[in-house]
């Protein structure tokens, strides 16, 4: 399945076929999206039990995917400074993923109400624009969003009218022009940071990479991330941790699985408590057939987190594959039990919902896992984590209902998520397959090369 990173987590676009590909893809976006909230904070070195202490702790843990702990970090940096926009964004989307959208919503709103402040006193406020764009379009306002973005834009243009040097803004335009959908003029802009020596210049590099990636440019995207490492000092250990998991991303989409393992592996060296990697590394070796390895570093991901359900899930997997069948029903159920109890403490987590119905599948329990799916749909929001849990939840509903030959009907359930996300190659995938076994072999190779171009792996 190809990766949906970066600037869909504001602009509102947003398996393996489960629930562990959502988690692996937002891990990513949320890394390169906390990133970015740290330009406008704090820039002297963070000590502990002050508001940048919080700050970082809380991107630290964001972009590890530990949600709940880093909502209560970003939450400590607001106790510690309540005036401060970006703190209260980064907790709302953190509660979000969480799915905890009532409290998400009044964080979002907060931070809308700061920047009405902050505009107050400087309508001229280009980060305050922006991030008034970001609250709306989390708050489902996409047209006062936009109308904001633009006003940032404009904003930004006259500082840079005024001073052409000035590398931090030419890096901020290029993140709001991502986020208006102008990528073009996003390149540009990021170049221009890069030819000033900004100090996030690997950020900017490996951005572009991404955007070259999405286009199937893979060629030029690799050799973007090798300038994105080359860009960041080798004591830049955030930095260089993110760059490392996007191109192994990026060797994975490109079919090259063993050039992948040796970017995770390098995370791991700077990093060897990163979760996140670990859940990758062990993605790579299970699409390497080594089964037993995979095995191993899910169970290493599961110790440092024994939470996720994802790597519950991603080890039954390699189980099942490599012969251990009652092991691997042990490890869906375990992933069935960690979210029965996240949908205990929140019946309206949809991404919990989702994860509840690839587990049931798993479990061969079907119409339960149709049910779940169903009820992932229904408690969804058209937000980030509920659009995209949404839509992982009616492929999996697609993939159930094929599962049962009822290829109609999953017909339908693939369409409702190509609506969603049109770039995600799994319900191509599906679409093709169900269109195949109803005889319909144009349409079915159409979608079958859709998904294969689209990035579609088994």
């Amino acid at each position: 399945m190809k990766m949906k990173r970066k600037r869909a987590l504001w602009n509102g676009e947003e398996t393996d076929n489960n629930q562990s590909e959502f988690l692996h893809r937002t891990a990513i976006t949320l890394t390169i999206a906390l990133t970015i909230f740290s330009v406008f904070f704090f820039s002297a070195a963070a000590q502990q039990d002050t508001a940048a202490g919080w700050f970082q702790k809380g991107l630290d843990l964001g972009s590890n995917g530990s949600f709940e702990e880093s909502a209560h970090a970003f939450d400590q940096a607001i106790k510690h400074d309540p005036g401060n926009t970006s703190s209260w964004l980064s907790m709302a989307l953190m509660l979000e993923l969480t799915g905890d959208r009532a409290k998400a919503e009044t964080a979002y709103q907060e931070a809308l109400n700061l920047t009405e402040n902050e505009l107050q006193k400087n309508p001229q406020d280009g980060d305050a624009w922006w991030n008034r764009g970001v609250a709306l379009d989390s708050l489902g306002r996409q047209a006062e969003a936009t109308e904001a973005r633009e006003k940032a834009v404009s904003a930004y243009n006259r500082t840079l009218a005024g001073n052409p040097q000035d590398a931090e803004t030419w890096f901020h335009m290029a993140e709001l022009l991502i986020s208006l959908n102008r990528k073009d003029e996003a390149i540009m802009a990021y170049e221009k940071s890069i030819e000033l020596n900004y100090s996030k210049s690997g950020i900017a590099a490996i951005t572009i990479s991404n955007m070259l990636q999405d286009m199937g440019r893979y060629d030029e995207a690799l050799s973007a991330s090798d300038r994105a490492l080359n860009l960041t000092p080798t004591a830049n250990v955030q930095d260089r941790l993110l760059i490392l998991e996007c191109r192994g991303i990026l060797f994975e989409e490109a079919n090259k699985p063993k050039e992948a393992l040796q970017a995770y592996d390098q995370c791991l060296q700077l990093d060897p408590d990163g979760k996140s990697c670990w859940m990758y590394k062990a993605r790579v070796l299970h699409h390497l057939q080594r089964y037993n390895e995979s095995i191993a570093a899910y169970e290493k991901a599961i110790e440092l987190d024994p939470d996720m359900s994802n790597a519950w899930l991603g080890k039954g997997d390699s189980l099942n594959a490599s012969g251990r069948m009652g092991d691997a029903v042990l490890a869906y159920q375990s992933a069935l039990k960690i979210v029965d109890q996240q949908i205990q403490d929140n019946p309206e987590n949809a991404m919990a919902w989702e994860g509840k119905g690839r587990a049931l599948e798993k479990l061969g329990r079907l119409e339960e896992a149709i049910e779940a799916f169903n009820r992932s749909i229904e408690v969804s929001e058209p937000a980030f984590a509920a659009s995209s849990a949404s839509e992982a939840a009616w492929v999996g509903k697609g993939d159930v209902l094929r599962a049962q030959g009822k290829n109609e009907e999953a017909l339908d359930a693939y369409r409702q998520a190509i609506e969603l996300y049109p770039l995600d190659p799994d319900p191509w995938q599906g679409k093709g397959k169900a269109l195949h076994a109803l005889g319909k072999r144009i349409e079915s190779d159409y979608a079958l090369q859709l998904a294969e171009k689209l990035g579609y792996r088994e």
